[in-house]
């Protein structure tokens, strides 16, 4: 198995509160306008008004960042979209160090108050053909996601299950470390 699409999500903290979401938009122009992040940013979209949909988007050529109300649960989501050199575990790692670096920048934005934890995320397979919702493509991403995790929260217990979901949906993936960590603490 080696999916070439593949997402993250961290969580929102449950003390977020965002009165309006449009400020998404204009923190994200702003970003494409002053160069904020690394990769070829291309544009803002709004899908806010969708139910438990992926809200407001920065759309990139290699990744898309959204801050997402998927399953009820807001976050940021990032969706790698092109193929990525390197293994399997250095693709997710990567793809987890820009969406780390995009939080840490929306933290620091005054705009907005949101702070998202560190110490979970989600993985999750946007590729049914290489990557199916069975036990064997989990088993076959699991020792990756448990090495990503010894590096990302070294010195803590941390657990890597299925999320059980329908057989339909995407495979999903659960890292969460024992104790809290900020985003912070995971950039450095």
């Amino acid at each position: 198995m080696n999916p070439e699409r593949f997402c993250v999500k961290f969580f929102a903290t449950p003390d977020t509160q965002v009165e309006n979401e449009a400020i998404f938009i204009d923190i994200f122009q702003d970003w494409i306008k002053h160069r904020k992040l690394d990769g070829v940013l291309l544009d803002v979209a709004d899908y806010s008004h969708v139910p438990s949909g992926p809200g407001v988007m920065l759309v990139a050529y290699e990744t898309n960042y959204a801050m997402d109300h998927g399953d009820g649960q807001f976050g940021l989501y990032a969706q790698r979209k092109v193929a990525a050199e390197g293994s399997q575990q250095e693709r997710i790692l990567s793809l987890l160090k820009s969406t780390i670096a995009f939080g840490k920048l929306l933290e620091s934005d005054s705009r907005v108050d949101v702070k998202l934890e560190g110490h979970k995320f989600l993985y999750i397979s946007n590729d049914r053909l290489n990557a199916p919702n069975t036990d064997e493509a989990f088993a076959a991403v699991k020792g990756d996601l448990e090495a990503i995790a010894t590096q990302l929260y070294p010195h803590q217990t941390v657990t890597v299950t299925r999320l059980e979901n329908d057989p339909r949906a995407r495979l999903t993936a659960v890292v969460e470390a024992q104790t809290p960590v900020s985003l912070e603490a995971l950039a450095a």
